[in-house]
C-alpha cells in the first residue's frame, strides 16, 4: 500500500529535452529553486557547463550536483509514472492539451500518492515534437496570447511550477492503491514488444504501423496500468512471439 509523502515537490521531476542554451538551463535552476523543486533532468543539452550555473542561480551548488543528464527522452522517463508534455500548439496529440490550471490539482494528487511525475519541456526553438509527446500521458498548455504564445524556456518552467505551488493539496488521499503505477519505461518496453508480436503474426497489411502503434501507446497511457498489469501484458506479448516461432518451426519441419 502506498503512503502519501509529506511534500508533492519531492516527486516532481522537471525534464528539459535538448535545451540549446546554457543560460536557459541556469535560469531554469533558479526558477525551480524559487518554487521549491529540486529534481532536474537534462536530455542531450547542447551547452552544459555546471560550474557556470551559479553565476545565474546563486547558492545552487547542491542543486547542480544533483542534476541528471540523459542521452534520450525514454531514458530520462524510465522510472516516471506520469509524464506531462508541455506544448504551445495543438499538435496531433491523442488528447487535446489542457490548460495547466485545470489539471494542476490532479498532478499534485498523483505526486502526493507517491507517483513520480515528470514535467517535460522541449527545446527553445520548436518545443516538443510529436515523437517526444508520444512518451507523455498528458498534455498541457499555458494560457498565453495566441498571437505570441512562445515562452522563454525558464519562464515556462517557472509558470508551471508556480501553478502547482498554488494548488491546494486534496484533503484526503486515497491509500487503497496496492500496486504502483507502471513507469514510462515499462510501458515503452511493452509497446516495443507488442509491435514485435504484431509483426510476427503479420498484423500490419499496409505502411500504417507507426500510426497504429501510436494509437496503441495512447490507449495504454489512458488506461493508466499499474506495474502488475503492464507485466502481465508484457508476458502475453512474449508468449505470443514464442508461440508463433514454435508454430513456424513445426510447419517447416
Amino acid at each position: 500500500m502506498s503512503t502519501p509523502i509529506n511534500s508533492f515537490r519531492d516527486q516532481i521531476m522537471v525534464v528539459l529535452h535538448n535545451p540549446h542554451r546554457q543560460i536557459n538551463i541556469a535560469a531554469t535552476v533558479r526558477a525551480m529553486m524559487n518554487m521549491g523543486l529540486r529534481h532536474l533532468r537534462l536530455v542531450t543539452p547542447r551547452e552544459y557547463e555546471p560550474e557556470l550555473i551559479e553565476h545565474v542561480a546563486h547558492r545552487s551548488a547542491a542543486f547542480v550536483a544533483s542534476i541528471e543528464v540523459y542521452d534520450s527522452l525514454p531514458a530520462a522517463l524510465h522510472d516516471i509514472t506520469w509524464a506531462i508534455g508541455t506544448t504551445a500548439r495543438h499538435r496531433d496529440t491523442p488528447l487535446p492539451p489542457q490548460e495547466l490550471r485545470a489539471v494542476a490539482p490532479s498532478v499534485v494528487e498523483k505526486a502526493l500518492q507517491g507517483q513520480r511525475v515528470a514535467l517535460v519541456f522541449g527545446p527553445e526553438d520548436n518545443g516538443l515534437q510529436q515523437a517526444e509527446l508520444d512518451y507523455c500521458q498528458q498534455f498541457v498548455t499555458i494560457a498565453t496570447d495566441p498571437d505570441y504564445a512562445s515562452l522563454n524556456l525558464a519562464q515556462a518552467v517557472l509558470l508551471v511550477c508556480y501553478e502547482l505551488n498554488m494548488t491546494e493539496p486534496p484533503q484526503r488521499i486515497d491509500q487503497r492503491i496496492v500496486y504502483p503505477p507502471a513507469t514510462v519505461g515499462a510501458i515503452d518496453a511493452f509497446i516495443v514488444l507488442l509491435e514485435q508480436a504484431m509483426r510476427e503474426i503479420n498484423f500490419f497489411k499496409s505502411p500504417s504501423a507507426p500510426s497504429k502503434m501510436r494509437s496503441l501507446r495512447s490507449m495504454t497511457h489512458r488506461a493508466q496500468p499499474n506495474a502488475r498489469e503492464i507485466m502481465l501484458l508484457t508476458a502475453i506479448a512474449h508468449e505470443l512471439i514464442s508461440y508463433v516461432k514454435k508454430l513456424r518451426s513445426k510447419i517447416s519441419n
